[in-house]
């Protein structure tokens, strides 16, 4: 992605965030979104950052004001991470390359939003205006086999060592160690994307075993052989292993309660090739975030007397806000689905059991794919078309690509 593109992307999200920042009860101004170099050594100078490769340098980062509404009416200046967070995790739900100052650790910067360019778009040399700006975007292209294009980077020494792809890599070795094919020294590799000694040792002693190097490399290049030997053992039905490795922003409890009510899901809806298992999977984890939102963060507040969504009565909004993996949203929406299932009583008098009960979080996806018709689109490989189906246009298109090329790797498809 051209470094125009990914500054497209980023207003793009700008404007949702601050769409969901008035639907939270949140008053937004503008801030500081472009520095010279010049400005940002002051920056440095003055304490007030740490850093000469600020993404404000690129067009990448925004520093927006949010107020809220104190007792007295009067509206207050707020950057408490807390009252924030709900906005920060929007930001970084829309797509793995956003980030949030909150979320530092070194120091909270709760106004700064901001996105991490590809490693692509960083080694990009040609001029821009030799570029196509308006040029099409490609479709996600085929892979020859499982694993391919898993990882951007090589990882081990002297390597890139980008965070998912290591992160990538160290479930695989785990699920290598765990099939017997070699044994770690120590227990499993935490999973944590973080390249240490631990996980150099285990990409050692996989190549002695698997590969009889006697001086192994310690690299696992993209698409070399130690990347192929360890995606050899993926699962070729939907398992907990495959889907945190799908979804590496996903918490291990999540993947553990839903791997397989998903799996099962898809059985029950056709869901059943590699081409529709890898759409739904892309679907599923963008609307949800990788598993970590199992309801809109909103209060529904916003749907309230919405005609379209049947909210003819008043608390609707609320009651009937957004719910499951693919999110059920009104009350002619939960009648609906409540009426497929036989429990229409029950999901009209406590609509949150959508989003408490495993298997209702994920079947009214299943429901929703079915009713329609993606699983057409699946097989045609529009992946364009299903997101329009579903979202109503084009919100998140670039991480659903994201998402669908490492379903694609993962599922062979």
């Amino acid at each position: 992605m051209s470094l125009l593109r990914e500054q497209s992307t980023f207003l793009l999200h700008v404007a949702e965030l601050i769409q969901k920042a008035s639907e939270l009860g949140f008053y937004a101004s503008g801030g500081e979104l472009y520095r010279t170099s010049e400005q940002q050594a002051l920056h440095v100078k003055n304490g007030r950052s740490n850093t000469m490769n600020s993404q404000h340098l690129k067009r990448l980062a925004v520093d927006l004001n949010f107020f809220k509404a104190a007792p007295d009416g009067m509206l207050k200046l707020t950057y408490d991470v807390e009252e924030l967070r709900a906005l920060g995790e929007f930001w970084e739900g829309l797509d793995t390359a956003n980030r949030w100052g909150g979320n530092w650790t070194s120091f909270k910067d709760t106004p700064h939003f901001e996105r991490r360019e590809s490693a692509a778009t960083r080694s990009a040399t040609a001029e821009p205006s030799l570029r196509p700006v308006f040029a099409a975007t490609p479709a996600v292209a085929p892979l020859p086999r499982r694993g391919a294009g898993l990882t951007l980077t090589a990882v081990g020494a002297k390597c890139p060592n980008n965070r998912d792809d290591v992160e990538t890599v160290q479930r695989l070795l785990n699920m290598s160690s765990g099939k017997g094919l070699f044994q770690l020294s120590d227990k499993p590799l935490k999973a944590d994307g973080v390249f240490g000694a631990k996980t150099l040792d285990a990409i050692m002693a996989f190549q002695r075993t698997v590969h009889g190097e006697q001086a192994p490399s310690g690299r696992v290049e993209t698409d070399g052989q130690t990347m192929n030997s360890l995606c050899e053992g993926l699962a070729g039905d939907i398992d907990a292993d495959l889907l945190a490795l799908a979804f590496l922003r996903a918490a291990d409890k999540e993947v553990l309660d839903l791997s397989a009510v998903i799996a099962r899901t898809m059985a029950n809806r056709n869901i059943d090739t590699p081409l529709r298992r890898a759409h739904f999977l892309a679907q599923i984890g963008h609307e949800s975030g990788e598993l970590r939102f199992r309801a809109e963060i909103a209060n529904g507040e916003a749907y309230e007397g919405r005609a379209d969504l049947g909210n003819s009565m008043p608390g609707d909004g609320r009651r009937f806000k957004g719910r499951g993996l693919i999110q059920l949203t009104g009350r002619a929406n939960y009648l609906e689905y409540g009426r497929a299932l036989g429990r229409e009583e029950e999901l009209l008098k406590t609509p949150e059991i959508i989003e408490t009960d495993n298997d209702l979080c994920v079947d009214v996806a299943g429901w929703f794919w079915a009713k329609r018709g993606l699983n057409a689109l699946a097989d045609t490989d529009d992946l364009t078309a299903i997101t329009k189906r579903i979202s109503g246009g084009l919100n998140g298109l670039e991480d659903r690509r994201r998402l669908l090329k490492r379903t694609k790797s993962l599922l062979g498809a």
